[in-house]
């Protein structure tokens, strides 16, 4: 803050002018309601009741300057709150445990070929089921079925049996083991409040999978956790184990010919993570979409500064670890309010973003990337972070359908309105959007 006050005192001794300003939302000043505005240097400023422009709060100020006097773009993830997910996932340590990890076979298994009709498209609209789902429509025979898994089996847990009934079975309001209530929920997305107010997504993590001409088999284990196999027309393989909770801890690829590669393994001892001690974030790229294919693929593959592997629970849940990488803003998309599809014209310009990502994954098989979803402030807390989750998801599945990406190297999350782009309240499309990440580094450091 001390720096760009001096930014702002410099900018103001040189004669800045009222009809210089843009509002932090979109416009040009003066603004409604007050409403924040920025300097051409990038610094976000209010008015006080003299009419003097003074610095805006920390938590509305998109950039900063760094140790060399230089105006740089702040990282989404600066200056946030730290919920009850980052603060476990910081201190966890034990080896996580699930009877899927065995050889041993699970106690029943439901097999399913994927076709046109019961695969997701990148063009699906998200609107209508959660309306639905906000609703109760298609709710009652669901809970029925629900109430009938409950009696006829005590083993396992709620949202393994709520993902072979459909995520839609959970009752709003319910309670889940930990002290979760349930939010919101919807067919393939469910949101749970923890006891500290922030909320968590559960979706089905083998959905970017689930593509035509494929066989899914999964197998549910008494302890809650599953192992999905998902068998392809050329023989390849992709193994995913999940836990209680439906989080990956296993996902390996294997080819025609019996070759394995590991792609995610969460199952090894890890250390606390020190937040304190990590290193500052990556610089994050001001503007990406005058990247030419050379140099978008050279910000993408930029290795990160760490000297140790995360697991994929820390990168997603604490943002000074997934800092830790740029984002590279998809600058192609932005959403419409309350959507989460992408058209074919849309897709297309995601053209050079696919071909890096392809390539990088043909050098290396264990290339990782995280897809990011995230809304404006419009609407609830858990609509807004079911929609950016399936956000996130139609761009990961518009890189497969368009441009052949391997659905087995991208993990999709979503962050609702935690991290906004434009830090300003309200309809604002710039919030509307999706970035990437690749993670490889992080995951799978090596020395």
């Amino acid at each position: 803050m001390p720096g760009l006050h001096g930014v702002l005192s410099r900018e103001v001794d040189d004669g800045l002018r009222l009809d210089q300003l843009r509002c932090l939302g979109g416009g040009r000043a003066p603004c409604a309601n007050d409403a924040p505005m920025v300097t051409p240097r990038g610094v976000v400023v209010n008015t006080n009741p003299r009419g003097e422009l003074v610095l805006a709060p920390s938590g509305r100020q998109m950039n900063r300057v760094d140790g060399d006097g230089r105006i740089v773009r702040r990282a989404a993830e600066e200056d946030t709150r730290r919920t009850q997910s980052a603060i476990e996932a910081a201190l966890e340590r034990s080896a996580r445990r699930a009877n899927a990890l065995d050889d041993r076979r699970g106690g029943g298994l439901f097999e399913q070929l994927i076709t046109e009709g019961n695969s997701r498209r990148s063009s699906q609209e998200f609107g209508t089921s959660l309306r639905d789902a906000l609703s109760g429509n298609d709710r009652r025979d669901r809970r029925n079925d629900w109430r009938r898994s409950n009696d006829d089996d005590d083993s396992g847990s709620d949202l393994t049996k709520a993902l072979v009934l459909g995520l839609g079975a959970l009752a709003v309001g319910s309670m889940l083991n930990n002290n979760r209530q349930v939010a919101l929920s919807s067919p393939d997305r469910v949101v749970l409040t923890r006891q500290d107010g922030s909320q968590e997504v559960i979706k089905d993590e083998v959905a970017l999978l689930r593509q035509p001409g494929s066989t899914v088999a999964t197998e549910n284990f008494d302890d809650g956790s599953s192992r999905t196999i998902v068998t392809r027309p050329d023989g390849s393989k992709v193994v995913t184990i999940r836990d209680a909770d439906l989080r990956v801890l296993r996902r390996t690829l294997v080819t025609p010919d019996g070759r394995s590669t590991q792609l995610i393994d969460d199952t090894a001892e890890v250390e606390p993570v020190d937040i304190a001690s990590l290193p500052a974030p990556a610089p994050v790229p001001v503007d990406t979409s005058s990247m030419d294919e050379a140099a978008l693929a050279a910000a993408l593959r930029r290795e990160a500064d760490v000297n140790r592997n995360f697991t994929l629970g820390q990168i997603r849940n604490i943002p000074e670890v997934r800092a830790l990488v740029a984002p590279i803003d998809i600058d192609a998309i932005t959403f419409d309010t309350g959507s989460a599809a992408i058209t074919t014209d849309q897709a297309q310009q995601l053209s050079v973003l696919g071909r890096v990502i392809q390539d990088a994954i043909a050098d290396n098989p264990q290339e990782i990337f995280l897809i990011e979803g995230h809304t404006d402030t419009v609407g609830s807390d858990a609509m807004n972070l079911a929609l950016s989750d399936r956000r996130a998801e139609s761009v990961a599945l518009a890189l497969s359908e368009y441009f052949d990406v391997p659905p087995e190297n991208l993990v999709v999350q979503g962050y609702g309105e935690q991290f906004l782009k434009v830090r300003a309240e309200g309809d604002i499309r710039d919030n509307r959007r999706a970035a990437v990440r690749r993670i490889t580094d992080l995951l799978h450091h090596e020395g």
